[in-house]
């Protein structure tokens, strides 16, 4: 039997709406339809992608030829047609995705039918907001060791007012507020009147009347983002899949991935060794299990990390500044590495086009870097990660050289 994937970023948004009605704004919807290729990179032969249209097929027999298994391009109402299925893996679970999927769990496997992701229950809400990654971020900094390259400074607080914002406030030089569903950079609020950016209390109080409350914690000086790829077991353990090295723009959302990182030696590069990232991993895993999430989840986990300095200029990781319990970009960025040469290395972004600029953007690079294979893996060019269209506002795309 086959697992079915589909593309639905927007989950966080949906489990703070709590409505099996939630429909996200136009422009995700577009992002949604225009990346909805995205889980073929780590889906397994004879899968399921849900998708608004069968990709182009020149665009399939390149990946294919690059190593990109045979899987079936579908609508979810051809999906609706079948009989049975395996496991059910959206990008996030929420109470509209399991109203989209209503007429398809039943024809799910059994083991499915056991697991916490084939039903929502009122408690799923408060699990899958950021008030679980204070909890986890409280345990980590209760184990803070003299000399461990892991450090909490401070965890999160949750904050309901502005008055208690600004008593908070008074102890603090610079801060970040976070609303307790929101992913990719998306409803974050920093402030460093040091550096221009003052409080925008606008936005405070918006996010106060939206969700209820916000999540507040010390900015620390960042140096470089990557994150834990973990996948949690049904049985409660949780393993290690992989480190995502991933790109940020100033504001702190998601544009793209380094592939094989690092790219050259430095000083942080030196500091995220095997080690350091393997004490990073059980101590972290080891604070996860703490909230017993079996309970409400099982799949994969994108935990975000940073290394930052500290007021005596050392380096130090803080392994749990974000919790995506759901696929996250981190898994397609772990699963791009095999299809490249031994020897090359590369980069894969995300971007916004106007209507028709995306297949010019395309043919413009196509020519300009053209795709150089050996035995099928890529030694250097250019290659778009989602289809050719028309119509897209969103494009994903890889480009790739050799090492110096």
């Amino acid at each position: 039997m086959n697992d079915i994937f589909i593309f639905n970023p927007t989950g966080e948004m949906a489990i703070a709406n709590g409505m099996v009605s939630y429909m996200p704004p136009k422009k995700l919807r577009t992002f949604e339809e225009d990346l909805s290729f995205l889980p073929s990179f780590y889906a397994q032969k004879g899968d399921i992608i849900i998708t608004p249209q069968k990709p182009d097929e020149s665009f399939l027999k390149k990946w294919q030829t690059l190593g990109l298994p045979s899987l079936k391009f579908q609508t979810l109402s051809e999906c609706k047609l079948n009989t049975q299925y395996n496991y059910l893996r959206p990008w996030s679970w929420n109470k509209a995705i399991h109203h989209k999927f209503k007429e398809i769990k039943p024809h799910a496997s059994d083991l499915f039918k056991q697991s916490p992701n084939y039903k929502w229950d009122a408690d799923h809400k408060d699990f899958f907001s950021r008030q679980t990654t204070n909890k986890i971020q409280k345990h980590l900094r209760q184990q803070n060791i003299a000399n461990n390259p892991v450090k909490i400074e401070s965890e999160a607080i949750c904050i309901h007012s502005i008055q208690e914002f600004d008593k908070w406030m008074n102890t603090q030089s610079s801060a970040i507020l976070k609303m307790p569903w929101s992913s990719s950079g998306r409803g974050i609020h920093t402030i460093d009147p040091a550096n221009n950016f003052p409080i925008n209390y606008p936005w405070l109080r918006g996010a106060l009347k939206q969700q209820g409350y916000v999540t507040a914690e010390p900015l620390l000086n960042k140096k470089f983002d990557f994150s834990f790829q973990l996948m949690l077991e049904a049985n409660g353990e949780i393993n290690l899949s992989g480190i995502s090295y991933f790109i940020n723009d100033d504001k702190g959302h998601f544009t793209g991935g380094h592939i094989k990182w690092p790219h050259r030696q430095n000083k942080t590069s030196a500091f995220l060794n095997n080690d350091v990232l393997n004490t990073a991993a059980t101590h972290l895993i080891e604070a996860i299990k703490t909230v017993n999430p079996q309970r409400f989840y099982e799949g994969p986990i994108g935990v975000d990390a940073i290394v930052y300095e500290n007021k005596n200029s050392d380096l130090k990781i803080h392994p749990c500044v974000d919790i995506n319990w759901r696929y996250n970009m981190g898994i397609v960025n772990i699963s791009l590495p095999k299809f490249l040469d031994d020897d090359s290395i590369g980069v894969w972004k995300v971007g916004a086009f106007e209507s028709g600029k995306w297949n010019s953007f395309i043919e413009q690079n196509e020519k300009e870097k053209p795709l150089i294979l050996n035995n099928s893996k890529i030694i250097s060019g250019f290659v778009p990660m989602t289809p050719p269209n028309a119509n897209a506002h969103f494009g994903v795309w890889m480009e790739v050289w050799q090492k110096q």
